[in-house]
């Protein structure tokens, strides 16, 4: 069984050619990398344990040399996206702006300082795929009310702010007549699960309409299946009550958007 220690050594490698912020790191620096974010022929970074590392393939360099100071071309498939984060020890830092807040002129000493930034963008970059490829939402809209007809955008705005209010994730497009279409096409850019129309007609008579939407993979993108359906007419008053006994409400905290 392998100590802490030996487990820690297995994820570092030093490496004396790494080189960051040079006029303020004062001592050592550090990079973190997961394989994901490695160039595909590191696989593993090289550790200080014991264990011979596995040689990695010699990544591919497309050669377009036209003279003696030309630059080999990289080839960008062998290229991560780097570390998602990094930092190091910068006493000298902290103690310039310290010198400067003073505003005496004088040397202050150097504040003994270590940190470390984390590249969220970069993070996200590599667990967006994966989150697609298990079929989960991109957004947390649940309902997305539109009106047919006439704009109706006091009765969008004030469902829109009942369902919030009940727990509900919903939105609407802010326009005061839109196309039915353009509704249409904003609710699935967000993926919403739930279109529910408003209808002059229908609202005097207590009722609105849902239409449940649903998503699937074809070839390997995901797309919004279509329905000859016309929705379901529900009872105004007993909306947020409908939502909520629904599946796909019940499973929402979870993030999947697709049904396996």
């Amino acid at each position: 069984m392998k100590t802490p220690i030996e487990s820690i050594l297995q994820q570092i490698s030093f490496d004396l050619s790494l080189a960051r912020g040079l006029d303020y790191y004062t001592g050592l620096i550090y990079e973190a990398i997961v394989e994901a974010s490695a160039p595909p022929g590191l696989k593993a970074a090289e550790s200080l344990d014991p264990a011979p590392p596995t040689p990695a393939a010699a990544p591919k360099k497309k050669s377009k040399k036209s003279g003696p100071d030309e630059d080999e071309e990289i080839d960008e498939s062998q290229v991560g996206v780097g570390s998602i984060a990094a930092g190091g020890r910068y006493d000298d830092l902290v103690a310039m702006f310290t010198a400067a807040a003073s505003g005496d002129g004088k040397k202050v000493a150097g504040l003994p300082c270590v940190g470390v930034s984390i590249g969220l963008d970069r993070i996200f970059a590599l667990l967006w795929p994966k989150w697609i490829e298990r079929g989960m939402r991109s957004k947390e809209v649940f309902a997305y009310v539109l009106s047919a007809g006439d704009g109706l955008l006091p009765e969008r705005m004030g469902l829109v702010e009942e369902l919030r209010a009940q727990g509900i994730a919903a939105d609407f497009l802010a326009k005061n007549k839109p196309k039915l279409n353009a509704q249409f096409a904003a609710g699935e850019r967000d993926e919403v699960p739930y279109a529910i129309i408003l209808g002059g007609d229908e609202l005097k008579a207590g009722l609105v309409t849902v239409k449940e939407q649903r998503w699937e993979f074809v070839d390997g993108k995901k797309t919004k299946v279509e329905s000859t359906d016309k929705g379901t007419q529900v009872p105004r008053a007993e909306l947020v009550q409908w939502l909520k006994a629904t599946t796909t409400f019940k499973e929402w905290s979870s993030g999947r958007l697709i049904r396996q």
